[in-house]
This record gives C-alpha cells, sequence and structure tokens, in this order.
C-alpha cells in the first residue's frame, strides 16, 4: 500500500504542480482523474476501491485535503505535510536517477543565515539524500536535471534569496565528478 500511497501522492502533486490543476482552483485535482493520471504516471492501474482507500489514508494522515465544488466533484490537494513528502521522494528518487548525461553540470550554492537554520539544514539533508556531490559546505553539483525539484523545495522553506541554482559547461574536478556518478559496477 506504501507504493500505492507515494504514486498517489506525485499524481496529485504532478497534477497540480505542471498546470493540470482543476481550472478554478490550480491547487487542487480532481479526484475523478487520479486513477488515469496515476496510470500514465507510472503504469499502474489503480481500482476506484484501492483509491478511495488510499485517500482516505491520505487524508487521515494529513497529507492531502479533500473539498466538494460546487458542481458537487471532489477536489484533493497536498498539504505542506504531503508536498514535503513528495519532495523527499523526489530526491530519493534522484539519488538513483540514470539516463542519458547532457554534458552539463547542475549546482545549487546557498548562503543561508542562522535565522533560516532549519531550512539550510533540511536542504543539505535533501542534496545529500539524493546523491549530489558536495563540492563545498554550501555548493553542490549534480550531473541531471533536478531545477524543479531544488525550486519546490527552496520555495516550500521560502528560501528564494539565498539559495542560487546554476548550469555550468565546465568545472575543473570534472574527471572526479565523471567517477563519482559515472563509474560502472
Amino acid at each position: 500500500m506504501n507504493k500505492i500511497i507515494e504514486e498517489v501522492l506525485w499524481a496529485i502533486y504532478h497534477q497540480t504542480s505542471s498546470g493540470f490543476g482543476h481550472p478554478k482552483d490550480p491547487r487542487f485535482t480532481l479526484l475523478d482523474g487520479l486513477i488515469k493520471a496515476v496510470h500514465d504516471l507510472t503504469g499502474e492501474q489503480l481500482t476506484q476501491k484501492q483509491l478511495n482507500s488510499v485517500i482516505a489514508d491520505l487524508k487521515k494522515q494529513k497529507l492531502i485535503g479533500k473539498k466538494k465544488n460546487y458542481e458537487d466533484s471532489v477536489l484533493v490537494s497536498l498539504s505542506e505535510t504531503g508536498f514535503l513528502r513528495v519532495l523527499n521522494s523526489r530526491f530519493r528518487r534522484l539519488n538513483h536517477k540514470k539516463e542519458k548525461w547532457d554534458g552539463k553540470w547542475r549546482m545549487v550554492a546557498f548562503d543561508i543565515p542562522d535565522s533560516h537554520r532549519k531550512g539550510r539544514n533540511a536542504l543539505r539533508y535533501r542534496l545529500k539524500m539524493g546523491g549530489f556531490y558536495e563540492f563545498q559546505e554550501s555548493i553542490f553539483l549534480y550531473p541531471y536535471d533536478c531545477k524543479k525539484e531544488i525550486d519546490d523545495f527552496v520555495k516550500l522553506f521560502k528560501l528564494e534569496k539565498y539559495v542560487r541554482f546554476g548550469l555550468l559547461d565546465f568545472i575543473d574536478i570534472e574527471d572526479k565528478l565523471k567517477f563519482r556518478f559515472f563509474r560502472q559496477g
């Protein structure tokens, strides 16, 4: 059931963050569309009974909000806790990402003051969880696209003015990075 929960959370996140949310309130998505959304994203086929059970569990765990709209349709959205759970899952998946490399390095650099220590520690933890290379204490490198995950996390913790994202064509330790990320076996 845990895998199904993650897939439904991911489908809600994907629907609302990529502009496929409800036209009147894009933070929400129609419950009716989730079975198809889960199938489109993961290839898994849920039954209505499984979806209803998962939605009840997610609501009980306070990972989603649920409301009826004026058309009597059921709308669901991620709570802040649900959003963080999806992002944690996304960062864990980054650590196992294997795709054709485009030859560019993604750099996340930050200078977050002590007044935002919780967010700084959370960001550093997620970057390490995602398999990023710690170049310096507040500079991390990664070979694959990860901008959406970084942007969403930074926005959640309100760190926009302290975090920078760069796309590098060259870095002088490229051989070391290639060995770290692309070695076989």
